[in-house]
C-alpha cells in the first residue's frame, strides 16, 4: 500500500517517519513528499590523456573513489549547472529516518517536470529500506540538450513515496551508506 499525504503527515507526527528539517505543506503531493537537493555536488574528473581507469564492480567501495571525483563549479549566485550528458552526484537537504520498527520503506524518484527537460534523478536502486537513516544520495544525468541550473537547498528535485511492509523484516539493514552525510558515503 502506498501512503497518501495524510498517512505521511500522520507518520511524521507519530515518529514512524522522521524527516529533518520537517517538510513544509507545499512539499506534499497526494502520494509523496518532495525533497530539496542539498549543497554538495560531485562529478567524475576527466582522466588524464591516455589513461583508462577500470573500476571492478565486485570490489567497489565508493569512498575509495573520492580522488576520482571533484566538486561541481559554482555560479556567482551559488547555483550549479549540469551540462548535457553530464553525470553528477548530490544528496537531499533533508535527512530521512525510517525506524526499523516502522514497517515502512520508501522509494526515491525524480520529478516529472525535470524529467521532461531530460534530467534523470536517482538513476537506480530507489528503495530506502526500513531502518535507513541518512541523507539520500541522488545520481543525476542530464540527457537533455540544454544546461540545467540547480539551486542548492531550494530546488525540490525528488520525491519520496512510502510503502508499508507486509511483516517485520527478518534482517537488519546492511549497507555502508547507513548514516551517510556525504555523496560518497562518508560518515
Amino acid at each position: 500500500m502506498i501512503f497518501s499525504d495524510r498517512q505521511i503527515k500522520d507518520s511524521l507526527a507519530s515518529g514512524r517517519i522522521v524527516i529533518t528539517p520537517p517538510p513544509a505543506d507545499e512539499q506534499f503531493a497526494p502520494s509523496a513528499v518532495d525533497l530539496h537537493v542539498g549543497d554538495e555536488f560531485k562529478r567524475w574528473k576527466s582522466p588524464p590523456a591516455g589513461m583508462m581507469q577500470q573500476l571492478r564492480l565486485t570490489d567497489v567501495n565508493i569512498p575509495d573513489y573520492s580522488s576520482f571525483m571533484e566538486d561541481l563549479p559554482r555560479e556567482d549566485d551559488g547555483s550549479v549547472v549540469v551540462l548535457p550528458h553530464a553525470f553528477v552526484l548530490s544528496q537531499t537537504l533533508e535527512r530521512v529516518t525510517l525506524p526499523a520498527n516502522s514497517l515502512l520503506a520508501a522509494r526515491v524518484e525524480g520529478r516529472s517536470s525535470y524529467a521532461r527537460l531530460g534530467l534523470v534523478v536517482h538513476m537506480t536502486a530507489p528503495t530506502i529500506h526500513a531502518g535507513f537513516e541518512g541523507n539520500i544520495v541522488l545520481e543525476m544525468m542530464n540527457f537533455g540538450p540544454f544546461p540545467l541550473r540547480i539551486d542548492p537547498d531550494k530546488t525540490l528535485l525528488c520525491q519520496l513515496i512510502f510503502e508499508e511492509l507486509g511483516s517485520d523484516p527478518a534482517c537488519a539493514i546492511n549497507t555502508p551508506f547507513q548514516n551517510q552525510s556525504g555523496v560518497l558515503g562518508e560518515k
